[in-house]
C-alpha cells in the first residue's frame, strides 16, 4: 500500500464524499494523503471503485 498525496477538488472518488475507501484530508493544505489504487465503495453507484477513477457525479469532501 503506497500512499500519495493528491490535491482536493479534482473530480476523481478518492476526493469525493460518495466514496468510502481510506483517505486523510489534511484541511490547511487541501490535500488528501490516499492510495489511488485501492478500491473503496461509492455510494452513488453501489460497486467498489479506485480511488483515481472519474466520476461526473461527483460531490467535494469539504
Amino acid at each position: 500500500m503506497e500512499q500519495d498525496l493528491k490535491k482536493a477538488g479534482v473530480k476523481r472518488c478518492y476526493a469525493c464524499i460518495q466514496w468510502e475507501g481510506q483517505r486523510t484530508y489534511y484541511s490547511e493544505k487541501k490535500m488528501f494523503k490516499v492510495d489511488t489504487h485501492r478500491d473503496g465503495n461509492c455510494l452513488v453507484h453501489h460497486q467498489l471503485t479506485k480511488g483515481s477513477h472519474f466520476c461526473d457525479r461527483f460531490e467535494a469532501l469539504k
